[in-house]
């Protein structure tokens, strides 16, 4: 490596770390993400479903067993004593609603206190009460009503009024699970079941996942939603990099060519140089940050200050393969990004005009964002090996299937080998276009003047 190259480097390097903004946003990002999870973990240890329910009950045999049922629900008191494992079976609800698991996931408890109240109406009387509830409704004098009807027991179709349909959503799951189990035993009546039976010998079968082999790996199913929460991250993490750092590559360029200081620095240094000090420099700043930010980690994961933090077993166990394969993916994946950033911003002189053709690689970004959970759903379909295969979503689709279940090393290996060679075909033309675009004023140029410029003899 040239000496003139390295003093693009730092110099591009330190431009970025010695300024306070990214020092800030170092710190302040991992900052605001443990702020945003303490409140949340906070938030939901106090939730509440509160309020008045107004029951229409059309079928004339719902009611009284749904107060029933939420009567009979376990107290805090009642769920924070120990129980036998049968006898904690049995208390599960057969449906838990996706608000519920997520509060058993972080070991939290969502309580309920509801005032019900019958409201009497008959089919004929149903829309001159349904305009009273309405009103109490909008006025706040009531949270919600429901109405239920005989086809209900039939089909479990029911209505739920309140202002918004978005708001309140652990109320109104909470409210169908008790609906469901009532409805569900007035069913058996009807079959000449005594309701009784079905709560002895209602049980709840969790398949507890292991790994098909002699010797597993140790990683255990009942964290796998810790385990897509760690990919997810890691997975946004590179997406974003790769948007974050090929802005400051774009802006870069631009400011200089604006400035005219390129013009200056292009007297001494060959413009691919200049191009590949500022990829590499600017490479070096995200690897520092992620550095700090794994450092922060380390920190709270130790014993002592897990527990002030609130987390009595510390940061979950992260793979060594997970963590080599975003290092190694973050980087081909900006190299790829970079070059690109670089080429096309420097035969425009706005960020406005670069913008229209930095979006079309950014496209191929935001289709792969759109598609990580059906990857980390199932990481050897066919959507997700082709994605990895294909070179401009490879950095993040093939991250995501190692992150989840490592594929074959040959996928792997023909993954790197697809997406080293596409770097090198990139760089060279953007080597090819940078050169000429940069010292480029005026007319803003076309699409095919840019391909030109790229095949055209020295």
């Amino acid at each position: 490596m040239n000496a003139k190259l390295l003093a693009i480097i730092k110099r591009e390097y330190l431009q970025q770390v010695q300024g306070k903004a990214f020092w800030i946003s170092t710190f302040l990002i991992p900052a605001l993400g443990l702020g945003l999870i303490f409140i949340q973990v906070a938030l939901a240890r106090n939730l509440v479903a509160k309020g008045k329910i107004g029951v229409v009950d059309l079928s004339g045999r719902l009611y009284e067993p749904l107060v029933a049922e939420y009567k009979a629900r376990p107290t805090d008191d009642e769920a924070e004593k120990p129980k036998k494992a049968d006898e904690a079976k049995a208390a599960k609800v057969d449906e838990k609603s996706v608000t519920e698991k997520m509060s058993e996931s972080r070991n939290t408890k969502i309580t309920t206190q509801l005032d019900l109240f019958k409201v009497d109406a008959t089919p004929e009387t149903l829309p001159a009460v349904r305009k009273k509830l309405n009103e109490d409704v909008q006025k706040e004098r009531i949270k919600a009503y429901i109405v239920l009807t005989p086809k209900t027991l039939e089909t479990g179709a029911a209505e739920w009024r309140a202002q918004s349909v978005k708001a309140e959503v652990v109320m109104r799951e909470q409210i169908a699970n008790y609906l469901s189990r009532a409805a569900t035993k007035e069913r058996l009546k009807d079959k000449g079941v005594d309701p009784a039976v079905y709560e002895a010998a209602r049980v709840r079968v969790d398949l507890e996942a292991h790994e098909a082999k002699e010797v597993e790996s140790g990683e255990s199913g009942k964290n796998v939603g810790m385990n897509l929460a760690i990919s997810a991250v890691f997975f946004f993490l590179i997406y974003l990099s790769i948007f974050i750092y090929g802005a400051y590559i774009m802006r870069g360029v631009l400011e200089e060519k604006n400035n005219r200081i390129v013009e200056v620095i292009v007297s001494s240094v060959r413009p691919t140089t200049l191009m590949l000090g500022k990829i590499l420099g600017i490479g070096a700043v995200g690897l520092t940050q992620y550095s700090v930010w794994a450092c922060l980690a380390l920190a709270i994961a130790l014993p002592g200050v897990a527990a002030v933090a609130g987390m009595g077993e510390g940061l979950p166990h992260i793979p060594a393969a997970t963590i080599g394969a975003f290092v190694l993916f973050f980087l081909l994946g900006y190299f790829l990004y970079a070059s690109l950033y670089a080429a096309l911003s420097a035969p425009f002189n706005t960020e406005q005009e670069a913008q229209q053709f930095v979006m079309i690689p950014g496209m191929m970004l935001i289709l792969t964002s759109t598609t990580w959970f059906f990857a980390f759903n199932q990481p050897n379909g066919a959507l997700a090996t082709a994605l990895s295969f294909f070179p401009f979503t490879a950095p993040l689709m093939m991250f995501m299937r190692i992150s989840v279940q490592t594929p074959p090393l040959w996928q792997i290996g023909l993954s790197v080998a697809i997406l080293l060679v596409t770097i090198w075909a990139v760089a060279w033309f953007a080597g090819r276009v940078y050169r000429v675009g940069i010292l480029m004023y005026g007319k803003k140029p076309t699409l095919p003047e840019i391909f030109r410029w790229a095949f055209q003899t020295d």
